[in-house]
């Protein structure tokens, strides 16, 4: 009794987590929904393969970390932030005080 209770426990820890996990990967096939939404075969086959993984005892840095060598970083709906990330998310900053600057000297 105590063995199936056990059991059960861990099926939705394994589930909660999958779920967690599967709603921060694009689907590869649908491309604007997560596989968790998702009812396209790749999406399915990805949900098990996160499951599998995490019977398998990986954690969730490693399931993320394969999927994204697997499939790219765009399967990712939070890519990592490097230098070609940092510098694609604050060009629109520095564009914003390029224009800033310019129109402050035009108008002294």
């Amino acid at each position: 009794m105590e063995g199936e209770e056990d059991s059960v426990k861990k099926e939705r820890v394994v589930e909660a987590r999958a779920r967690n996990i599967s709603h921060n990967v694009r689907c590869t096939e649908c491309g604007s929904q997560s596989i968790e939404d998702s009812q396209a075969d790749v999406a399915i086959l990805l949900r098990k393969l996160i499951r599998d993984e995490i019977r398998d005892g990986k954690s969730d840095k490693e399931i993320y970390r394969k999927l994204e060598d697997d499939f790219g970083e765009t399967v990712l709906y939070a890519p990592k932030f490097d230098m070609q990330t940092a510098a694609l998310w604050l060009s629109p900053l520095l564009v914003a005080g390029a224009a800033g600057g310019m129109w402050a000297y035009k108008k002294h």
